[in-house]
């Protein structure tokens, strides 16, 4: 199996698990915070504080990927992701919460960071093909980590879906030290961050902000309100959030394989104008099936935009310093968090509906990508 096709086929397989135990701590988390009547600038604040930590890191492991290799960051990334989340099961303190917060952010920063440099290192030929695989692969775990914690919480409890959670990460884990022979390491340059590495990234770094903004308002805030507000059953609130990114995963391997590259540079454009679309449902709805089309239209304008900020990196970055500048892109994991997190939680302190807040984000991606244009 060549380098790059065993490097893109296991590192879809790990960013599936990676982005199956974000969504599921993610909704799992949510539902535990709304449980404990945490008030909603503390619960903004939980899921805003840890990526505030990681956003400082990342450079660092950037680095460090391309002088050590990924195959210890991913291994320790693994451990530390599966025991801080499941020591938040065991305190309702907002002190120690913030603090496993912080390392459970701080791991899902490495995971995602190392498997994305890992993954994409080698690709330089036809890249939307091959980024929309693992753009895909692992938007699909999304599925699964959003729509299993409320079916768990259903049947298992609180604490259970902890558990659950806890040992699947722990057989992930196991699997991978057997597995990690197959990640190699050569010898590459030495790169460090910089005021030219941000210049290199910026227009994927903006755009993948503001559209991940879109999606982690509406999945903190939409599991809030569904839960807290209408008194839906988890079940039915994983089912909606899940959908967006079946839609997401699905759309993002279609995009790639049948999408014309002529039309790419209107994919941004088609994206923000979905996304304002879906939040405009979101809104206004008043009916699970709203919900869901919300759900859908935010997952497709997701995919457009994913697909052509890694293609656009994988053209235009030199692989031997793409540990640096791909670290430097994912900034925008932490950005989209603290910003989709806040402006919500804003706009509800002032009386005004959060949700119609969102449409915030996908404008500035609309408005930049004319400015680039």
């Amino acid at each position: 199996m060549a380098v790059e096709t065993k490097r893109l086929f296991f590192g879809s397989m790990l960013g599936f698990y990676k982005s199956f135990f974000h969504g599921f701590t993610m909704v799992l988390f949510s539902i535990y915070f709304t449980k404990l009547g945490i008030s909603l600038l503390p619960y903004a604040l939980l899921f805003v504080i840890g990526d505030g930590v990681s956003f400082f890191l990342k450079p660092v492991i950037g680095v460090l990927s391309d002088r050590i290799g990924e195959r210890y960051l991913l291994l320790v990334a693994l451990i530390l992701s599966s025991v801080s989340a499941f020591l938040i099961s065991f305190t309702n303190n907002i002190l120690y919460l913030a603090l496993l917060q912080v390392l459970v952010a701080v791991s899902l920063a490495t995971f995602l960071t190392v498997v994305i440099i890992f993954s994409l290192r080698p690709i330089t030929q036809k890249p939307e093909k091959k980024v929309s695989i693992f753009g895909g692969v692992s938007g699909l775990g999304w599925v699964f980590g959003l729509l299993l914690p409320g079916i768990f919480v259903d049947i298992l409890g609180l604490k259970g879906a902890f558990y659950s959670l806890f040992l699947i990460g722990v057989s992930i884990s196991i699997i991978y030290l057997f597995l990690m022979k197959e990640f190699k390491f050569e010898l590459r340059e030495k790169s460090y961050p910089s005021l030219q590495t941000l210049r290199k990234v910026i227009d994927p770094l903006v755009y993948k902000t503001f559209d991940i903004a879109v999606f982690t308002a509406f999945l903190i805030f939409f599991v809030r309100f569904a839960i807290g507000k209408l008194g839906m059953a988890g079940s039915i609130v994983s089912l909606i959030v899940a959908f967006e990114s079946l839609v997401f995963g699905v759309s993002e391997i279609l995009i790639g394989r049948y999408a014309k590259v002529e039309s790419k540079r209107l994919w941004i454009k088609w994206g923000a104008l979905i996304h304002i679309t879906g939040i405009v449902f979101l809104v206004l709805s008043n009916n699970i099936a709203l919900f869901f089309l919300a759900s859908g239209l935010i997952g497709l304008a997701g995919a457009f935009i994913d697909v052509w900020c890694y293609s656009f990196l994988c053209e235009a970055i030199e692989v031997s310093k793409r540990g640096t500048l791909f670290s430097t892109f994912s900034l925008s994991q932490d950005l989209s968090t603290i910003t989709g997190s806040s402006l919500p939680a804003l706009a509800s302190f002032l009386a005004i509906n959060p949700f119609a807040s969102m449409i915030l984000f996908p404008a500035i991606i609309l408005v930049y990508s004319f400015k680039r244009s």
